[in-house]
């Protein structure tokens, strides 16, 4: 599996990617607007050359993610609490989540086959 193809499965699903090499191997940081239109990123970590591990940590994301807790601490950072915001802030937070979980889902099947990662910098994908 190369940069791309994760690249190009995210894509798929609506996200944007960057790619960072690490210590530890490489981090990707998925980016996409909720349904209320705000940003939202999250990381997750590629090491060993191993897609699984991404897979995982997507995985992980998705099981840690309140989107009742998460909610609350956007609203109460931008000190605009309203039960409407609130709940809509709950929705965008679900919907992250399940995006997320269906991110994870599409590269587990990709991975499958193909658990061996090479990284392909961002000029040569062309």
């Amino acid at each position: 599996m190369f940069t791309y193809d994760i690249v190009k499965l995210a894509a798929k699903q609506g996200w944007s990617v960057t790619v960072h090499r690490s210590k530890y191997g490489y981090s990707f940081d998925f980016r996409r607007r909720t349904l209320g239109g705000f940003p939202f990123c999250f990381t997750a970590e590629l090491t060993e050359n191993r897609p699984g591990t991404l897979v995982d940590e997507i995985f992980s994301f998705v099981d840690e993610l309140d989107p009742v807790r998460v909610a609350g601490e956007w609203l109460e950072a931008s000190g605009q609490f309203s039960p409407t915001r609130f709940c809509q802030a709950v929705a965008d937070m679900d919907e992250i989540r399940t995006q997320a979980f269906l991110l994870a889902i599409e590269l587990a099947e990709a991975v499958e086959n193909n658990n061996i990662f090479f990284y392909t910098p961002w000029y040569v994908w062309n």
